[in-house]
């Protein structure tokens, strides 16, 4: 494999994975979370990196409480993605710990139990500041 075939799908044996196009995302909200739905598939940013659990679920509970209520949370297998945004001074974070709070936040807001997610892929970036990005979609049954 070459260098250009890492991050090509098809080069690394994944089918539609995860190439998430996260400029053409019209995010609504106006603090640390923001989120949009498009085409069945439920896009969530948090300006904020932590791996504690109780700051990502208390950061996006209250984002969907009260400025995103149209989800709820659905049955059946998921897709999702998590793309970990930190700059160079930026502490440094486990992405599995950073995952296990992500899918915490999210259970009982997109899907029930975080049991249901059957597909994970989760990127460390650097990017211009730190934040987290996540995209979760059903997948057919």
């Amino acid at each position: 494999m070459d260098q250009d075939d890492r991050h090509n799908p098809a080069a690394n044996g994944a089918q539609d994975w995860p190439g998430v196009n996260w400029n053409g995302v019209d995010w609504i909200g106006r603090g640390k979370v923001q989120a949009a739905d498009m085409n069945g598939s439920l896009h969530v940013r948090v300006d904020a990196l932590t791996s504690q659990t109780r700051r990502f679920k208390s950061l996006v509970g209250s984002f969907f409480r009260t400025e995103f209520k149209r989800v709820r949370p659905k049955y059946g297998p998921y897709e999702v993605v998590i793309e970990i945004e930190r700059t160079e001074n930026s502490p440094v974070h486990d992405v599995d710990n950073v995952a296990k709070a992500i899918l915490d936040a999210l259970t009982g807001v997109v899907f029930h139990d975080d049991s249901q997610v059957q597909r994970l892929h989760v990127e460390k970036v650097l990017g211009e500041r730190a934040r987290v990005k996540v995209r979760a979609r059903p997948l057919a049954a």
